[in-house]
């Protein structure tokens, strides 16, 4: 008997052992998934927050106004919420979603997206909480830019139809940046170059009708025109924001802007197929330039006097030329042809923005003046060290092959030949863009865009354009680690076609490191 009340009083102890083990394990239980259940909801709940903050950082640039953006922003940072947790998902209601845009900072606003809402709870209803309120943030910056775009507009482009594509990707380009808040410039160069759109705050929709009108002629002066974007950098001169320069081209530099100094000895040098001339393959013993100076004196004649009345070593005593000719000289073949004509020298500036008829200054008794442009080795003595910009001629490419041997003009870069006018100013771009890069002070990114035949040196040099960017896969790339240099990019486009591709490309760039 004392054996059977024994082992009823155990199972009564193990019945109440049970029972409180219950009323403590079933609430730890049921906190436990009711907390990983509100975890759920709150990680979710944050990434439809930061993905709305995002959203609306990155419309900041839609709309004309300041307004105007800030509604849009908010309308975009509602909708992606709302996309990414509909009401009453994941059983929660009460839905509550505020937007907010400040200034933080020098020209950077940021984007600030609180949200909330009632979570469904159950098994901790059993002590009286029907649901837990779960509220999180999300903020996304947005740093204001200043971005000058340089775009190719030589008779390459209009020769391969490109033109009209450069044109229509630009415009799609520009659309993504704020008007108002940015600042946004355009220089198209040919030959020479044109400041068509100073840089402005209310660029919209006054650049999209200038870039509607571009027409594409003329050689390619790669140096002064990214020299010019650099000025309007400096012009503006705001350290704290973004500032980019956005540079596209089709081809190799093949031109360049110099204070060119007149010719005043006889030398030895190729022809230009006149005048006597009459090869680009032969040298000739030349004589100086036939330019005029203010009196109308030649080199060989005062005005007054229908002949030659004096010889080399002794010329005219009277005779004071201007010092140079200002502008801009180019070379035929993309400037890679060892032999052939060379042209110049241009107006530094192009009138307007489609001019493409380029021609020679108006200097008088120049060979080169007007339609003559393209007889300039017969006027001009050699190529300046630097060119009108400061920029060295020398560096990327070699010019040791390419100088005069003998005479007054020894040890000078030569003018007469479209290789040497190519690899100038291939150094002076390189130069002018590396100078650029190193301006601790700005901090100018440079994107570049490549259109052309990556298998055709004498078409597209990506290794050239890397290089102008400070591309991570330059050869010659340079991470900051032994002088502070800003890193591009460079984005190819293989044809025409892809155009609006790499334009979209690079403006995804620049706004992902507003941000």
């Amino acid at each position: 008997m004392d054996k059977f009340n024994k082992k009823k009083n155990q199972k009564g102890f193990v019945l109440m052992l049970v029972t409180a083990t219950m009323f403590m394990v079933v609430p730890t239980v049921g906190l436990a998934i009711d907390a990983s259940f509100l975890y759920a909801v709150k990680a979710r709940l944050s990434a439809a927050t930061d993905a709305a903050a995002l959203a609306a950082a990155r419309s900041l640039a839609k709309g004309q106004t300041l307004s105007e953006q800030a509604a849009e922003a908010e309308a975009r940072a509602r909708a992606f919420f709302d996309a990414n947790f509909p009401d009453y998902y994941m059983l929660t209601d009460n839905k509550e979603v505020d937007v907010t845009i400040s200034q933080s900072g020098y020209r950077t606003r940021i984007v600030q997206v609180d949200s909330s809402v009632n979570a469904s709870l159950f098994f901790m209803r059993l002590l009286g909480d029907q649901y837990k309120n779960v509220r999180v943030s999300g903020t996304a910056s947005r740093r204001d830019v200043n971005l000058m775009m340089v775009l190719d507009r030589s008779g390459s482009m209009d020769n391969s139809g490109s033109c009209e594509p450069m044109k229509a990707a630009a415009r799609q380009f520009v659309d993504q940046f704020a008007n108002g808040r940015d600042q946004i410039g355009l220089i198209t160069f040919g030959m020479t170059y044109y400041n068509a759109f100073p840089p402005s705050y209310d660029f919209k929709p006054a650049l999209d009708n200038v870039l509607a009108a571009i027409d594409c002629s003329g050689g390619t002066g790669t140096a002064q025109a990214l020299s010019i974007a650099r000025q309007q950098i400096e012009a503006i001169d705001e350290p704290g924001a973004l500032n980019v320069i956005v540079f596209f081209t089709d081809g190799l530099p093949n031109g360049i802007t110099a204070r060119f100094p007149l010719k005043k000895r006889s030398d030895t040098r190729y022809g230009y197929g006149d005048d006597g001339y009459n090869s680009t393959y032969y040298t000739y013993n030349m004589e100086p330039s036939t330019c005029r100076d203010a009196q109308g004196d030649r080199y060989d004649r005062r005005y007054y006097h229908s002949s030659r009345r004096y010889y080399a070593p002794n010329w005219n005593p009277y005779w004071n030329p201007p010092a140079t000719a200002d502008g801009a000289m180019a070379g035929t073949g993309n400037g890679t042809a060892s032999t052939g004509y060379t042209f110049g020298v241009t107006a530094r500036e192009a009138s307007s923005l489609t001019e493409h008829n380029e021609t020679g200054l108006s200097m008088s008794g120049c060979r080169f003046s007007g339609s003559g442009w393209w007889r300039v080795r017969r006027d001009i003595a050699y190529i300046p060290d630097t060119d009108y910009y400061g920029n060295s001629i020398y560096g990327y490419e070699s010019l040791s092959s390419y100088k005069f041997t003998s005479g007054q003009y020894a040890g000078k870069v030569r003018p007469d030949r479209p290789r040497i006018i190519g690899r100038v100013s291939k150094n002076t771009a390189d130069n002018v863009a590396r100078d650029i890069r190193r301006d601790t002070r700005l901090s100018t990114v440079i994107y570049a865009i490549g259109l052309g035949d990556p298998t055709d040196p004498n078409s597209l040099d990506q290794d050239f354009l890397r290089r102008v960017a400070n591309d991570p896969t330059s050869p010659v790339y340079n991470d900051g680690s032994m002088i502070d240099e800003t890193t591009g990019l460079y984005v190819f486009a293989p044809d025409k076609t892809q155009l609006s591709i790499a334009f979209a490309r690079v403006a995804s760039e620049i706004l992902r490191i507003t941000r």
